[in-house]
């Protein structure tokens, strides 16, 4: 039985904790929380033996062999190095850190540890990508060469409420230049493109506000590293529109075209369209995939995913050298927009 500690106890905790009651081998032991009422509600609701209000407490925990690591971004990097020193495995949530130089202290950390660690992205996990992706690996659409990604987003109309502690430190991240939803939500777009079509080469950018903070309209283009392979994503803030989700107020899809047919994706957070989750068209039309299409299914699958990986029976995805790749591609879209430029991946070390 691996015994798990869980680090932020906010609302994305939510969507962390069911995937833990269909894995026979591994329950949560302890949540921390530096609100004691948060960290004690989330225990009596879970039904686990201890709450914390500090982590360094939690990973003194003997009984504790992994940890997973829901706190805001700018609060990854000490945790992260403290949880690899105390030998307890560490499943991060994106983005992994605010920084390469970061990134970078944080990879030694958990390589002199000699522990698991992954950083959490669920859309790699998310039925109907991963049906994308399978489907694009036997050959379904040919050699892929174009990937149509689309995000839009409410605002307080449809989905969950955004509690004001949660935007207060939303907002302190874009004063420091990490945008809401190019940087911070980026990260699914990114390790999606990654995910269904290898690692960057260079890109362009176009970046926008809404309301003076929230960073769209914006258009992002680029081009991968493998063969004649280009990507575009344009995210739009539909103030006004609200947007049928059971989460965030938001939805995205995906269109992959190749030599021989493409794949749609029709949604992902929210529920904006109906119909099948995947459909292909090719030279024999249209065949049509109802996945499981439910957001949090992408997470249920990647808290399994983690614990495979403690027990060596998979690789955990996303590793650290990928997630720092992925963070390196969204500081190259933001350069591109400020500069009004193309930048090259090589630029950032990449």
């Amino acid at each position: 039985m691996i015994k798990v500690g869980i680090i932020g106890c906010g609302r994305i905790a939510d969507l962390h904790f069911p995937g833990y009651e269909a894995i026979p081998d591994a329950a949560i032991h302890a949540v921390c929380d530096v609100d004691a009422k948060a960290a004690e509600a989330r225990r009596a609701a879970l039904g686990v033996s201890k709450a914390y209000t500090d982590y360094r407490e939690l990973l003194a925990d003997s009984e504790i062999d992994a940890v997973e690591i829901l706190t805001p971004q700018t609060l990854h990097e000490p945790i992260v190095i403290d949880a690899a020193r105390a030998g307890k495995h560490i499943a991060v949530q994106k983005p992994m850190t605010t920084g390469l130089d970061s990134a970078a202290r944080m990879l030694d950390a958990v390589r002199n540890a000699g522990i698991t660690y992954k950083v959490t992205d669920n859309y790699v996990f998310y039925p109907p990508i991963a049906l994308a992706k399978q489907l694009m690996d036997d050959g379904v659409i040919g050699e892929p060469t174009m990937l149509r990604m689309k995000f839009v987003g409410g605002l307080w109309r449809g989905g969950w409420k955004v509690p004001q502690a949660t935007w207060a430190w939303r907002l302190k991240e874009v004063a420091e230049g990490r945008g809401i939803q190019t940087f911070d939500h980026g990260h699914h777009m990114w390790t999606t493109a990654w995910f269904l079509m290898g690692a960057f080469e260079k890109v362009v950018s176009w970046i926008d506000t809404t309301l003076d903070f929230i960073d769209c309209p914006a258009v992002i283009m680029w081009k991968h590293k493998e063969g004649k392979r280009y990507g575009i994503c344009d995210y739009t803030q539909a103030t006004e529109l609200p947007i049928p989700s059971k989460y965030y107020s938001c939805d995205e899809w995906f269109e992959v075209t190749g030599s021989k047919g493409m794949i749609l994706v029709r949604r992902c957070t929210g529920n904006i369209q109906d119909g099948p989750a995947v459909s292909v068209f090719n030279a024999d039309g249209w065949t049509h995939h109802d996945v499981p299409s439910d957001w949090a299914e992408g997470f249920k699958h990647a808290t399994r995913n983690f614990i495979d990986a403690i027990q060596g029976k998979r690789d955990p995805l996303l590793t650290g050298e990928q997630a720092t790749g992925i963070l390196r591609f969204a500081f190259a879209v933001r350069q591109a927009s400020d500069e009004r430029r193309e930048v090259r991946l090589t630029e950032l070390g990449g």
